[in-house]
């Protein structure tokens, strides 16, 4: 199970996104939403982790630690953004 947990916290968020979709009362889209941010907050700080840790252990580490840095890079800067469109309203 420790090695898939990744995966489950990956399609929980996806599917609370799926599930919000059909959302028709306030209070579920409220506990969906959390369920979102609170998978999607141990998820990617869990892929990057084992991402960052497989590199010493590839071939090709001039390339892989290229594109996970551009990875981590644009992860970062799609949730800046992020916070930044519901800060600015």
């Amino acid at each position: 199970m420790k090695r898939h947990i990744e995966g489950a916290l990956w399609a929980l968020s996806f599917g609370t996104l799926f599930a919000a979709a059909f959302a028709s009362s306030r209070l579920f889209l409220l506990t969906l939403a959390i369920v979102w941010v609170a998978s999607s907050v141990i998820a990617i700080p869990l892929h990057f982790y084992r991402v960052w840790k497989r590199w010493a252990v590839v071939s090709n580490k001039a390339e892989y630690a290229a594109w996970v840095s551009f990875e981590t890079a644009a992860t970062i800067a799609l949730i800046s953004l992020g916070i930044y469109s519901v800060m600015s309203r």
